[in-house]
């Protein structure tokens, strides 16, 4: 434990750093410091995206001063290869989402690069059973799901579906509200849509293709949610109800997934 700093990373987050990085965060390198790499995505040999935990340097630090509060933050970098939107809108856009429904705000932009806060955690779909395995697979894994484990995921996806209801009201459409989109944070326990990369406004994409996205940003959740019910039985509820609604869209079989929701309403004695 002596080894470890414990470093703020946004207004409710902290996480434990290595000691032998701390005077990087009293005395800022000359360039951003690699702390680790989450993703990075090439063709033949050549970068295209890449997303990283830094420590700030000294450029990042003078021109954003939340960069000067969470030296350690998320860094997504674009490299000339690749087609991307404009940072400066994953910006504008996150900033709205942090505003509507209380996320830790960004840090800043460049044109090729986008930084935010850190959330300590672990993307949705890493800790759902459910694959995009076959229908008939995913209700198999539904029946041996324990209840606490069930419960537990379904208060955290009704927890994502009334964020992103919150963000529709506001008249922001995420864009690629997939599972892994989301991340569940232990401390404090809260789940977090990330990456507004492909978000929009209905100012500027029109009433029709703004409700067109709103469908389609419910999609994964509602998905995760018949595959829940298919665990528990039934639910109440916003999110519940819409996606029983819209079974036949969603599946294959709904026929299939009708039955086994039924089926858990009125277990055997």
């Amino acid at each position: 434990m002596d080894e470890e700093v414990l470093v703020a990373v946004s207004p409710r987050h902290s996480v434990r750093l290595a000691r032998e990085y701390a005077v990087l965060l009293e005395r800022a390198p000359r360039q951003d410091f690699v702390v680790r790499t989450i993703m990075k995505r090439e063709a033949q040999g050549m970068p295209l995206v890449s997303a990283d935990i830094v420590i700030a340097g000294v450029d990042a630090r003078a021109l954003f001063p939340l960069a000067q509060r969470y030296p350690l933050h998320f860094r997504k970098t674009y490299y000339p290869g690749r087609l991307h939107g404009d940072p400066k809108e994953e910006f504008e856009r996150q900033s709205e989402a942090s505003a509507i429904i209380g996320l830790p705000p960004p840090i800043g932009h460049t044109p090729s690069t986008f930084r935010s806060c850190l959330l300590p955690g672990m993307p949705y779909n890493r800790l759902s059973p459910f694959t995009t395995d076959t229908e008939e697979g995913n209700v198999a894994k539904a029946r041996k799901l324990h209840m606490a484990t069930a419960a537990g995921l379904f208060f955290l996806l009704e927890r994502a579906f009334a964020s992103l209801s919150a963000l529709h009201a506001g008249n922001v459409v995420h864009g690629d509200a997939e599972l892994h989109n989301f991340i569940v944070c232990p401390s404090p326990l809260e789940i977090l849509v990330i990456d507004f990369e492909a978000a929009g406004r209905r100012d500027l994409l029109g009433d029709a293709e703004f409700e067109k996205r709103v469908h389609t940003d419910f999609d994964p959740l509602l998905r995760e949610a018949v595959f829940l019910q298919c665990a528990l039985g039934p639910q109440a509820g916003a999110l519940a109800d819409l996606a029983r609604t819209r079974l036949d869209a969603l599946f294959k079989d709904p026929a299939r997934f009708r039955r086994e929701i039924s089926e858990q309403e009125n277990p055997p004695a």
